[in-house]
């Protein structure tokens, strides 16, 4: 019986896997305690998260989470993938497809945090 070694980029992809988690609950919980235990940021309304995103720490925060979770969604939807397809330039062919429409998605986040940002 032959053993299969992983990749290494198939390691480093389940290394980042576990780092992106810790951080998610990490930026969760900081967005999430900055929107309810903030007097200031009780007031809930597009007037109130305009007054919230002038403030570079919840920036920080909206925009960490959004890289982080974006990495961590479509990262874990490639390693599924990837259970399934094995040939190699189709795996090359994910890769770049799922990086494109990370880097998309993140460009078009960040571009509606800037509308806040005055």
């Amino acid at each position: 019986m032959t053993q299969v070694t992983p990749k290494p980029q198939g390691v480093w992809a389940w290394i980042w896997q576990r780092i992106t988690a810790v951080l998610l609950v990490f930026f969760l919980g900081a967005h999430l305690f900055v929107l309810h235990y903030v007097p200031e940021n009780l007031n809930i309304n597009f007037l109130g998260a305009a007054a919230r995103f002038k403030s570079l720490l919840y920036l920080i925060i909206d925009g960490g989470l959004l890289a982080v979770g974006l990495f961590h969604g479509l990262n874990g939807v490639r390693n599924v993938l990837f259970d399934f397809v094995v040939a190699d330039g189709k795996r090359r062919a994910f890769n770049i497809l799922f990086w494109l429409v990370g880097l998309a998605f993140l460009l078009w986040g960040a571009y509606a945090l800037t509308f806040f940002v005055k």
